[in-house]
């Protein structure tokens, strides 16, 4: 297992690197009030059909699911010059979504509180799945391991994943948990990586943002949730 730096005793960072494909940029979008959703985006630019795009999904935490009218995409023609960003489209974006966030009540300023940071790198480094930290603020420990499994090739590529997590509270009691869905395949995604890992305002549910990674090395994201008190 590798070693994992602690920034404050709070946040956690490793480190990989991706080659080549087009890697959305991954944004926190915030929590509503009582913790109960959780509103995220991505958005890029894809250099063949010369246009911004951005995805936008609001996640009913304790059930692990969307809201209804959570999930949106735009894209829309523009030319990105050096230097600039693609968050054109998703500001485009959460104007035309506005309403869905003032309807489940997201904050922007509600982020929740890091525990793990994935970073990128300029060496290759063997991506990390397998984690053990302790969150000193409430000095419970957790163990993580990201389990998948990928099989075809080509056109025929498919893959699952789930996690494993571990938690154990100060007061001695532990818990095992299964996260995802382990037979849930994926068509065309060949590797699943833990991008970070999110604590809840309420402190009673963990985020985990998973990035995706296809056969055309095209990175996107997606997250899981749990319960842990």
């Amino acid at each position: 297992m590798k070693r994992i730096l602690v920034i404050c005793s709070v946040i956690f960072i490793s480190i990989t690197h991706l080659f080549g494909g087009d890697t959305a940029r991954f944004v926190n979008l915030g929590f509503s009030g009582d913790g109960s959703y959780f509103m995220f985006a991505q958005h890029g630019f894809t250099a063949a059909s010369g246009t911004v795009y951005s995805d936008l999904f609001i996640v009913d935490v304790k059930k692990n699911i969307f809201t209804p009218g959570g999930v949106n995409h735009g894209k829309y023609e523009s030319i990105i010059e050096p230097g600039q960003s693609s968050d054109g489209a998703l500001f485009t974006l959460l104007e035309e979504t506005s309403n869905e966030r003032k309807r489940y009540n997201i904050a922007y300023l509600e982020k929740g509180r890091p525990l793990y940071i994935r970073i990128p790198a300029t060496d290759e480094e063997e991506s990390i799945n397998s984690l053990q930290f302790r969150d000193f603020e409430t000095d419970m420990k957790y163990s993580i391991d990201l389990n998948q499994e990928v099989n075809g090739e080509g056109g025929d590529l498919a893959s699952t994943f789930y996690i494993d997590l571990l938690i154990e509270y100060k007061n001695g009691v532990s818990k095992n948990l299964k996260i995802g869905h382990p037979n849930f395949s994926r068509k065309g995604i060949s590797e699943y990586n833990i991008n970070r890992i999110l604590l809840s305002p309420e402190e009673d549910s963990l985020i985990f943002i998973i990035s995706k990674t296809d056969v055309d090395l095209n990175v996107r994201y997606m997250i899981e949730t749990v319960n842990i008190r």
